[in-house]
């Protein structure tokens, strides 16, 4: 049984009728597939690679400098690019383009068809701290690149990307909207989620747990998310039915 677990205490779920949700924004990765796949780690050992011969270190004291720049810029790559200056085309290339896809994930008819199932109307939109190209190889992998109704990526966020506070108005804008409140956020990482919620929308954290107020929702797998929005569902197009969903 999959479990969705409601942090927030404005009863939402008491409230279904009244969400006038017209927005879902998707993070990408370790949201749309599962952090156990081992794509995440298959990444970061790439970052790792790279960094090391830039940088002419031994990987194993790459870390110290990877965290640094992470805390510092919020991205490793603005570390690089701004200390470095690394070429954004080159590093992308090497860390997401010679990825082994297919080693970490399979189509997901089941993600396919929550995704399909959503009423018509409501948009879906891909909001990714990875470049475009990582993001179409990634959902096309799964299949589900014909799911969605814009994209929006590092290459056109850069300074702005998550979780600074313009990156969820680009992301609104994206799907020509200026109402935050009709906007739902899944993400996996609970920081890019407070400057959501902040922004005014509903946030999912997918993959894990959290406390944090700012998160509204926490569901194990992003399938799960018919569950907790079943008002956006038209069952028209589903033949199953969702998974138990249990509340706190």
């Amino acid at each position: 049984m999959t479990v969705a677990e409601i942090n927030s205490t404005d009863n939402l779920i008491k409230n279904n009728g009244e969400r006038k949700i017209h927005t879902l924004l998707f993070d990408l990765d370790n949201t749309l597939y599962p952090k156990s796949c081992g794509l995440a780690a298959q990444v970061s050992n790439r970052i790792t690679q790279y960094m090391s011969i830039i940088l002419n270190l031994p990987m194993e004291e790459v870390d110290k400098v990877r965290n640094h720049y992470y805390k510092t810029y919020g991205l490793t790559l603005k570390g690089l690019m701004m200390n470095h200056e690394v070429n954004i085309d080159k590093y992308l290339d090497y860390v997401h383009g010679g990825l082994d896809l297919k080693s970490h994930l399979k189509p997901d008819a089941r993600l396919h068809a929550c995704l399909k199932s959503v009423k018509s109307g409501i948009k879906k939109v891909i909001f990714s701290n990875a470049d475009i190209g990582h993001c179409k190889r990634v959902t096309r992998e799964l299949e589900i690149d014909d799911c969605f109704d814009a994209w929006l990526d590092y290459l056109e966020m850069m300074d702005f990307s998550k979780p600074h506070p313009v990156a969820y108005q680009m992301a609104m804008k994206k799907a020509d909207t200026t109402d935050a409140s009709g906007c739902v956020f899944f993400d996996d990482v609970v920081e890019n989620l407070v400057e959501a919620k902040k922004a005014g929308m509903y946030t999912v954290l997918v993959g894990g747990t959290s406390n944090d107020p700012h998160v509204d929702y926490c569901i194990d797998e992003i399938h799960e998310f018919v569950n907790i929005f079943p008002e956006l569902i038209d069952q028209s197009k589903t033949t199953t039915t969702p998974d138990t969903t249990t509340t706190n």
